[in-house]
């Protein structure tokens, strides 16, 4: 024998219908979402992707840059010493660092004088 069948009322189709076409419209939004946030994020990658490109390539031309300086500065360093029969290029350098390093220990020195006779900055004082 047949299974029977729940008879249903026009009613009831037609609410088991409204339903089904508000999900299926809930569906169709949330796909057009979901394609959308992929579009974005496909987006922002190629950007990165891009930005990144550019940053590489600004440290390929420091690199290069610095590279040339360098040997800028030795031959203006190797020059100044063929002039200066007898000295030492290492030593001369050295000198130049120790020059460099004397400055600043003065500069501090004197700023930490005048702090302590309070002759320092305003937001020493607020402390």
């Amino acid at each position: 024998m047949p299974p029977k069948r729940k008879s249903t009322t026009d009613e009831e189709d037609d609410e088991y219908r409204r339903k089904r076409d508000r999900n299926n419209q809930a569906v169709k939004r949330s796909r057009v979402k979901s394609k959308m946030k992929t579009e974005e994020t496909q987006q922002r990658v190629n950007d990165l992707r891009l930005k990144n490109q550019l940053l590489e390539d600004k440290i390929d031309n420091q690199k290069k840059e610095l590279k040339f300086l360098k040997e800028l500065f030795i031959t203006q360093a190797q020059a100044k010493a063929d002039k200066l029969v007898g000295i030492n290029l290492n030593e001369l350098l050295q000198d130049d660092d120790d020059d460099d390093n004397d400055e600043d220990e003065g500069e501090s020195s004197k700023k930490r004088a005048k702090e302590s006779k309070g002759e320092g900055s305003k937001s020493r004082s607020r402390r």
